[in-house]
């Protein structure tokens, strides 16, 4: 599986397409618990992984369950755990910002990976799954990309006001997240692990391309820079949405590995990544995974790898799974992904 994926982000052809579904809440799942205690105790996430890489066989392992918590907690937010509900996420809500005047971002404090909030508690982890399967898999430690995490810390309705009223500001704030994000994805790369940055916060959903341009891309292109620095050749950047309209800016910032939601336009994305050689990964839509059957999902499936046109930096992958998803949805999905393989020949 290492091999596969190593050749599918090198745009090099594979054995098989890679089969990478987004999992995260889904995680509790395969160990019978909640999403809010999973993430918060080393030995039941370790435990979620594992079975998640007995049960789906990905090609590829993310360590962490709410994404983009980790290092706001760290800083300072207030995260909202939901221990006996299923289905809810831990959250951060505009309450639990830890800015509450603009102010304070001046006397931002970056976290030690190895004392403050979950951080700790999942470099844990990433060394107990490395050790298990680290010669398998590709393990990678989960990191916020700067946007995203700069949403956290002073919420989303007052920072994408800043832009235009503090533009000073912004930077500064988004400096702070990233030496943030690269001081803790340090210590995933020393413990042998990849590392993966979401920040679907800067979608073009959400934010204009103009200003992510401005802003958020020169930063996240020298924080992968940054960590291709310490070694890490494949930097994958994750951002939701129909991101279409920004990708000239999403292939500049240097990921190796984009996202194709499903949102988005695959022929603009399968075009604008075979032009530069890029792999990218394209999500099929799963929000609906617990009301269809496993035939659904395997037509779905075959019809996302048939208009992949066999390019060998494609990449198939979910949106986010809902908790509960049933292992023959997976299995499904798999079997599309071997008929295929078949077909091609």
């Amino acid at each position: 599986m290492k091999k596969r994926f190593e050749q599918a982000l090198n745009c090099e052809t594979t054995d098989q397409v890679p089969f990478l579904p987004a999992i995260y809440e889904h995680k509790a799942w395969f160990i019978g618990n909640t999403p809010s205690k999973v993430c918060r105790d080393a030995e039941l996430l370790t435990k979620a992984l594992l079975a998640e890489y007995e049960s789906v066989q990905p090609d590829a392992l993310t360590i962490g369950i709410d994404v983009y918590n980790v290092e706001p907690e760290a800083v300072g937010c207030t995260v909202t755990y939901y221990d006996d509900n299923n289905t809810s996420v831990p959250a951060i809500t505009t309450q639990g910002a830890a800015i509450q005047r603009f102010e304070e971002i001046h006397s931002l404090k970056s976290p030690d990976p190895h004392k403050e909030g979950r951080m700790p508690l999942n470099l844990e982890v990433a060394a107990n799954v490395m050790k298990a399967l680290g010669n398998e898999v590709p393990i990678r430690g989960a990191l916020s990309g700067p946007f995203s995490m700069a949403a956290h810390l002073v919420g989303p309705e007052h920072l994408f006001l800043l832009p235009f009223t503090q533009p000073d500001l912004l930077h500064k704030l988004l400096q702070f997240c990233c030496d943030v994000t690269k001081r803790y994805g340090a210590e995933f790369i020393r413990l042998g692990c990849g590392v993966v940055l979401f920040d679907s916060q800067a979608s073009c959903d959400l934010l204009d391309p103009q200003i992510y341009r401005e802003f958020v891309l020169p930063k996240t292109r020298t924080l992968i820079e940054d960590f291709r620095g310490l070694g890490v050749r494949n930097v994958p950047l994750i951002i939701g949405g129909n991101t279409t309209k920004m990708l000239t800016e999403y292939l500049e910032t240097g990921a190796n590995n984009i996202l194709c939601d499903f949102r988005s336009d695959a022929k603009e994305f399968l075009a604008g990544c075979s032009s530069v050689g890029r792999a990218f990964r394209r999500n099929i839509d799963s929000t609906d995974f617990l009301a269809i059957s496993s035939d659904e999902v395997h037509r779905r499936t075959l019809k996302y790898l048939e208009e992949s046109n066999a390019y060998p930096g494609f990449i198939l992958g979910t949106a986010v799974l809902p908790y509960g998803v049933p292992l023959s949805h997976m299995a499904a999905m798999r079997e599309a992904i071997q008929e295929f393989k078949v077909h091609k020949r």
